[in-house]
């Protein structure tokens, strides 16, 4: 019992004692310096991101605002896509358009094709007495492949559509039609909008009959853009202008 009274026993504990107690103030005081207050300074400036983030009117994070303006954009691209479609529709040549655009011909329907079409603007040419010089239509029937076959078909379509358009409108005489190479628009991304199908005419008419040949290209289902034109004077009284131009039949893709 005398040894735990002993003086110098008491002042070890003592010591290590104090010494335990200021670990632990230190521990506190480094967990506080280095690990609590840091923390709420970073609480602070997160709060305050988030505040003034809050008061901007230009910046939403929100899954709700994102979805506001993701559906805000996929209405304006629908009605931009519904617009073009009107566009396209109302400023394409072809009421057809699209089995126009989808056609599948090989060498033997274009050839068929092409013959019916010369015998029936030939026959319809006879019953209103007008002279069709060019019978042949600037189109012969030598093919090499199938890509040259669809264009020759879509140049065959332009042709006979406007072949028709200047009989209907009692033209005094058709000297001359061909078609010309397809002119292909691309976008900046490089594709196709759509495609010109450029005619090259030539005819005998009087005033009456250039005026309503410029309405009627300008109709619904049978536009026609005027890449050139030239009027001289015709050869004859009845027939006094004579019409140089090349029309483009409008294919949109």
């Amino acid at each position: 019992m005398n040894k735990f009274l002993n003086p110098d026993v008491l002042k070890t504990e003592k010591a290590q004692v104090v010494f335990i107690i200021l670990l632990i103030v230190a521990g506190i005081f480094s967990t506080v310096r280095f690990v609590v207050l840091p923390q709420r300074q970073m609480t602070e400036a997160n709060q305050s991101v988030r505040q003034r983030l809050a008061r901007s009117k230009f910046v939403d994070y929100s899954i709700n605002g994102m979805q506001t303006v993701a559906n805000h954009e996929l209405q304006n691209l629908e009605q931009l896509s519904n617009e073009w479609a009107r566009i396209a529709a109302r400023l394409t040549t072809f009421e057809d358009q699209s089995v126009v655009q989808n056609l599948g011909v090989n060498r033997i329907d274009y050839k068929v094709q092409l013959y019916a079409i010369r015998e029936r603007l030939k026959k319809k040419s006879e019953e209103l007495n007008i002279p069709l010089m060019p019978a042949e239509l600037g189109l012969d029937e030598s093919l090499t492949s199938g890509d040259a076959i669809r264009i020759r078909m879509l140049q065959l379509k332009a042709v006979e559509k406007l072949a028709d358009l200047t009989l209907d409108r009692q033209i005094q005489r058709l000297v001359e039609i061909y078609p010309l190479p397809p002119v292909e628009h691309r976008d900046g991304k490089g594709t196709l909008v759509f495609t010109e199908y450029p005619v090259r005419i030539e005819c005998d008419i009087n005033f009456d009959q250039l005026y309503t040949s410029f309405q009627s290209v300008f109709e619904e289902n049978q536009i026609f853009a005027f890449r050139n034109i030239r009027i001289e004077s015709g050869p004859t009284f009845d027939a006094n202008l004579r019409l140089k131009a090349v029309l483009s039949a409008l294919l949109f893709e």
